[in-house]
Parts: structure tokens; C-alpha cells; sequence
């Protein structure tokens, strides 16, 4: 991952930390106080892509197993024995 791909990462966060839309320009903000380089297409790709996210949602979530898979064998029946 790219430096310029974090920082809108971290952007994205610090905007729905704060209960704020996260958009392209809001994005852009944050990288030029924090003095960060970017390539300009990257703010408006994570706006776009973070839209229909709820990013505090998303965050609490991780790893809560909602709609995981069971581990493998999990669940399988116990083999049972012939007679021989």
C-alpha cells in the first residue's frame, strides 16, 4: 500500500470519527494540512468507494463473525466405526 493510499485511509477514518460525510474534498483537506503527497485521483476513489459504507459500522464489526464461514470440519459428524 502506497503512502498515498494510507493517508486517505487514515482521512477517511479521522472524517467518520467525527461523524462526518467522507468525500473526495473533505479528503483532500485533511491531506493538504497534514502536508501529505498524494496523486489526485486517490481521494476521490475512496469517497466513491466508502459512499455506501457505514465506516463506524464497518470498523466494529471486523472479526464479530456475522456472516463468516464455519471453520473447516467444524461442523462435520464424527466418522462412526464399522463392525467388522
Amino acid at each position: 500500500m502506497s503512502n498515498s493510499e494510507l493517508a486517505c485511509v487514515y482521512a477517511s477514518l479521522i472524517l467518520a470519527d467525527d461523524d462526518v460525510a467522507v468525500t473526495g474534498e473533505k479528503i483532500v483537506t485533511i491531506l493538504k494540512a497534514a502536508g501529505v503527497e498524494f496523486e489526485p485521483y486517490w481521494p476521490g476513489l475512496f469517497a466513491k468507494a466508502l459512499e455506501s459504507c457505514n465506516l463506524k459500522e464497518l470498523i466494529t464489526n471486523v472479526g464479530s463473525g456475522v456472516g463468516a464461514a464455519p471453520a473447516a470440519g467444524g461442523a462435520a459428524a464424527a466418522p462412526v466405526a464399522e463392525a467388522a
